[in-house]
């Protein structure tokens, strides 16, 4: 008997090959994927472009500036006259950072100003905080070398001194210095200034900002599970044969099918929002807001939930059953997002993984949330991610709908 329905589940097997495909090649698949994308161990390969911008006459600038370019970064020097010049360069996308130090030859180290760090909003964090560690090690070093340069102990020769006398002065000289060095590294290094491409200043950015547009592109597209359902339960209940006999056509049938899906992906946009909006400050996180224009949202939530319909839509008519539709478009989804930036950051990704980011719908979504709150852009400057996500979904739509009609003809039953 055990040997019997062993067999007899073999041949189920045997049955559905395509579900055990994808319980080998879906783990595979993913862990190429997802150790790619993890795969960069050094931000500072990242090529972005930085300013300094200083007074290029002291010489403690110019051992800074050197100092720098012994580290794998690409770094410019500049007096701080261009610092409008090089602002407006940054607002553009020429340059990830512009550093601006105010301080003088003269200036006192307890008058040390901190450095200005002038950012873009969207600017890799990986590679930023690198960055940052990059520009600590080496102007604290400096500054401190200078200083002490600077301020030789001296003493008076001009007659005979008590041995004692000499220890004591040396070392209140020292303790002075040292206090000072002290209340130094004490003080905050630098001020981050962030610009979006309007060239006004705004927050920094937080987590909660890629977290949910991020989680709420990869709940969108799973609207693809009760969409399957509905259209599987269709073939089972043979409704399909009883909206041919209606004469029927399938695109009036699909339009049918994806208004009402349509307005729940748009339910999830409201609901995610508010979630982030009104939850995580109880559970101590920041706050989710949306900024700028909501009609520009609203255009980019409808072109993200085109694209997940049509992308739902093509696998709930290419999968025989629900459970087929589950593993064929759930598979797609995590492949997408694992390559989009949902999962990993594409900032975070090496080189090459971030140019196949570019292929993916959800990276398009995401870039286009992103841009409309870290950098504050209108719709007219998000248009590609729109056409893109738009074109995906249309597609989509067309091939389903040319399947689904023939799916109308052959498997109509009397």
């Amino acid at each position: 008997m055990l040997i019997a329905s062993i067999f007899k589940e073999l041949r189920l097997l045997s049955r559905d090959l395509h579900g055990v495909a994808v319980l080998f090649m879906m783990p595979i698949l993913f862990m190429l994927i997802m150790s790619a994308a993890l795969s960069n161990d050094n931000e500072l390969t990242h090529k972005s472009d930085i300013v300094l911008l200083s007074d290029m006459e002291n010489p403690f600038n110019v051992d800074f500036f050197q100092a720098l370019q012994k580290e794998n970064l690409q770094v410019h020097h500049a007096n701080l006259s261009e610092l409008n010049r090089y602002q407006n360069e940054l607002q553009a996308g020429k340059f990830e950072l512009v550093i601006a130090n105010f301080n003088e030859k003269t200036t006192a180290l307890s008058e040390d100003q901190p450095l200005q760090l002038w950012l873009n909003p969207s600017v890799d964090r990986g590679w930023l905080l690198g960055v940052k560690g990059v520009l600590q090690k080496h102007y604290t070093e400096q500054r401190i070398k200078h200083y002490l340069n600077n301020n030789h102990i001296t003493l008076e020769n001009n007659k005979r001194k008590q041995i004692k006398e000499i220890e004591n002065k040396v070392n209140k000289e020292l303790d002075r210095k040292f206090a000072q060095i002290n209340d130094y590294l004490a003080k905050n290094l630098w001020q981050e200034v962030y610009l979006n491409r309007q060239g006004s200043e705004v927050a920094k950015p937080n987590s909660v900002q890629h977290s949910v547009p991020a989680w709420l592109i990869f709940g969108m597209f799973f609207i693809m599970i009760p969409l399957s359902n509905v259209m599987a339960m269709e073939r089972h209940t043979n409704t399909i044969t009883r909206l041919r006999m209606a004469r029927a056509s399938a695109l009036s049938l699909i339009i049918a099918k994806l208004i009402p899906y349509f307005i729940i992906n748009q339910f999830q946009f409201a609901g995610m929002v508010a979630l982030g909006y009104f939850v995580l400050p109880r559970l101590n996180m920041p706050a989710f807001e949306l900024v700028g224009d909501g009609f520009s949202y609203a255009v980019l939530s409808s072109t993200v939930s085109l694209a997940a319909l049509g992308y739902g839509l093509l696998v709930s008519v290419v999968a025989r059953t629900t459970e087929h539709a589950v593993v064929l478009g759930g598979g797609g989804i995590i492949i997408m997002a694992a390559i989009g930036g949902i999962m990993v950051p594409t900032y975070v990704m090496p080189e090459i993984m971030q140019t196949v980011a570019e292929f993916s719908p959800m990276g398009w979504a995401l870039s286009g949330f992103q841009n409309l709150l870290l950098n504050q852009y209108d719709l007219s400057q998000i248009v590609n991610y729109l056409i893109k996500l738009s074109a995906f979904g249309i597609l989509m739509i067309v091939l389903a709908a040319m399947l689904y009609q023939q799916q109308l003809k052959k498997q109509v039953r009397f």
